[in-house]
């Protein structure tokens, strides 16, 4: 099907340099894990060179206040968000109006539009429940019972809220619209459920590994490193459960709990992020004495010190929700 006229890139959603300097062979922004800050990647001949972001306009004499100077600080923020910015790339969603840069699957929001409809539903009791397995979630969501029931509960909604007009239509218009923001999170917490094979990965290495006392101590070492950042998101996303699990307070308070959802989408998102350096190796290696999988220990091990190392400050989900 036609697209139609596609508008062109502007400066206002795009990376659109004038300076030459981003012109050149192999210009691309990521972070660098070894200096732990966002750099600017270039091939000198045959050699990778990099410039820390925040020296880029001092080297290559430009104006902070130029509107290079504010793509370069945006840069800085959009990595955040992306793995990789190259000159001519959109800037991310996420500085632009809060929306989310990267997809979810249909399934995340059936799955986040189930959670909503069980709310409402286990509201008009008087008792609500949040169900977390996607099977349960659309045996409920199917049965005619339900359904009828959620009708219901857009009539008591709307009149809790007092909303004027077609004040049903507005109570489903906004349970879509929440479902649309929770489906993110639903998705995070899909990606959040494979650190669970890098737990249990570990403990089989431990069982594997116990007679070669060097590697099992490096072994015992991950797994207490790799403790305190799972745990932590686990408590994050009972936060963002306990948060959003009272529907009423959700839809009365909707603005306010769209910027929460947004804000804790961006939060999992940015700690989850660091993890895909690792996980793919863990899904597709088996759990066996190999060098194949002790490979994925040594690497598994150097991500752990080089990002959670209990000398090295980082967040602890025991803080305010945004």
């Amino acid at each position: 099907m036609s697209q139609g006229i596609q508008p062109s890139p502007n400066r206002s959603t795009h990376f659109l340099f004038e300076h030459k300097v981003f012109t050149v062979d192999g210009c691309r922004f990521v972070w660098s894990k070894s200096a732990e800050e966002p750099v600017m990647r270039f091939m000198l001949g045959k050699v990778q060179a990099e410039v820390a972001l925040d020296k880029i306009c001092n080297e290559f004499k430009i104006d902070p206040k130029s509107f290079d100077g504010q793509l370069i600080d945006m840069v800085a923020k959009g990595l955040k968000y992306v793995r990789e910015i190259r000159p001519g790339d959109t800037i991310p969603n996420e500085l632009i109006d809060g929306s989310a840069s990267w997809r979810v699957d249909d399934r995340h929001f059936l799955i986040a539009k189930g959670r909503l409809t069980v709310q409402m539903v286990t509201w008009l009791t008087g008792g609500e429940t949040v169900v977390s397995s996607p099977e349960q979630l659309e045996q409920v969501v199917e049965d005619p019972n339900t359904k009828a029931r959620v009708r219901e509960a857009f009539k008591m909604i709307a009149n809790k809220l007092s909303l004027s007009g077609n004040a049903e239509e507005q109570v489903e218009g906004r349970i879509d619209a929440l479902a649309k923001e929770l489906s993110y999170i639903e998705a995070l917490r899909e990606r959040a459920a494979k650190l669970g094979k890098v737990r249990v990965g570990l403990e089989d290495a431990h069982r594997i590994y116990k007679n070669e006392r060097n590697l099992k101590e490096e072994i015992v070492r991950m797994q207490t490193l790799s403790l305190p950042p799972i745990t932590d998101l686990e408590q994050r996303f009972a936060q963002v459960d306990a948060q959003t699990g009272e529907i009423l307070s959700m839809l009365a308070k909707f603005d306010k709990n769209i910027t929460y959802i947004r804000e804790m989408r961006d939060d999992l998102h940015q700690t989850l992020l660091p993890w895909d350096e690792v996980l793919e190796d863990w899904e597709s290696t088996t759990t066996e004495k190999s060098q194949a999988f002790e490979a994925v220990l040594k690497k598994t091990y150097q991500f752990l010190a080089r990002n959670y190392s209990q000398a090295k400050h980082w967040r602890l989900a025991a803080r305010r929700a945004p």
